[in-house]
């Protein structure tokens, strides 16, 4: 299944799933990259191939939470019994120098019958262990994608399911979800559970199954902020925190929203396609320059403090989320800068 439908952008992704799902597994992986979707993915397909039956053991070893002898002892043992392991080593950079060698050299001449999977989420080619673990092993790529690289997602999320989805419905799932493959890969989950054997998918099942479908979306209000509209902003934030949003998880993408408005400020106006993963709708991405000529830097910069303030009330004191809102809003929006 991978071979025909992974989105083609990821060859060197497509080419390890391919390998996987044909049993193909290599005793050792390398992941760069900080999308935990697509780490989480990459191992689910190793775990189903490597436990076909379905009884998997899978081990995770985090250096915050064990110590390096811990770690190695981990590695090693597994070599005493005949029952097949997954390793998931997250962070190796947190494991104490005098243990790094040990996984060095289990990396050279690794357990065949197992396999390791070694994320490094901060993949600076400066640091030794980078240095060191690349040498050994080729990294796989686990950033985010970009933008213009998500509807290739849709599609194969689609086709897992076994469902055929036009470009009208694959472009109204990016509006709703196309803020990360997690958001996306969630609500192709809820509409294939309610969508009948055989039945066509419609615009009409993506609204009444998506568990986006709210009075306003995530995208509307934030939209309603950038510009400037203070009276849509109340009326879509209220409804996002009536449906169980928080304004903390509100301010996640308002603090992303004006972080890259003061980008295009301090870039004096121009705008360039982000190079990085931006946690930000499609649509509001696009209207990124357009919302940034609503606001002057200072209004940004003071947004942002805000922001800031707002997170620590919300963390170390009991406070209203509605409340906190309209406060946001109302210091903000209004038209003086």
């Amino acid at each position: 299944m991978g071979e025909k439908i992974m989105p083609k952008d990821l060859k060197q992704l497509r080419s390890v799933v391919m390998e996987v799902e044909k049993g193909q597994i290599q005793p050792v992986y390398l992941f760069q990259g900080n999308d935990q979707y697509l780490q989480k993915f990459v191992v689910e397909k190793i775990e189903s191939a490597l436990f076909p039956e379905g009884m998997s053991e899978k081990i995770i070893l985090e250096p915050n939470e064990m110590s390096g002898s811990k770690i190695v002892e981990k590695l090693y043992a597994a070599d005493l019994f005949s029952s097949k392991k997954i390793f998931v080593l997250r962070n190796p950079q947190n494991i104490q120098s005098s243990y790094r060698k040990n996984i060095f050299r289990y990396c050279e001449k690794p357990t065949q019958s197992n396999c390791l999977v070694i994320i490094l989420e901060d993949f600076d080619q400066r640091k030794a262990i980078v240095k060191e673990l690349i040498k050994r092993i080729d990294p796989i790529d686990v950033r985010s994608p970009f933008e213009n690289k998500m509807g290739g997602w849709v599609r194969y999320f689609f086709k897992e399911k076994g469902i055929a989805a036009d470009s009208n419905v694959v472009e109204e799932i990016l509006k709703i979800a196309g803020d990360s493959l997690y958001h996306l890969a969630n609500e192709i989950d809820k509409i294939a559970i309610y969508l009948q054997d055989g039945e066509e998918l419609t615009l009409d099942h993506v609204y009444r199954f998506s568990g986006w479908k709210r009075d306003y979306k995530r995208w509307e209000f934030l939209l309603a902020v950038g510009d400037r509209n203070l009276q849509k902003a109340i009326k879509t934030g209220q409804s996002l925190i009536s449906q169980n949003e928080t304004f903390l998880s509100l301010m996640y993408s308002l603090t992303s929203l004006f972080q890259e408005l003061l980008f295009i400020k301090v870039s004096k106006g121009t705008f360039s396609q982000p190079v990085g993963y931006i946690p930000l709708s499609p649509v509001i991405k696009k209207k990124l320059p357009q919302l940034a000529r609503q606001f002057s830097r200072e209004k940004v910069e003071k947004a942002l403090a805000l922001l800031g303030k707002i997170d620590e009330r919300i963390k170390t004191t009991k406070v209203s989320d509605e409340s906190e809102l309209i406060q946001f809003l109302f210091n903000v929006i209004p038209k003086d800068g």
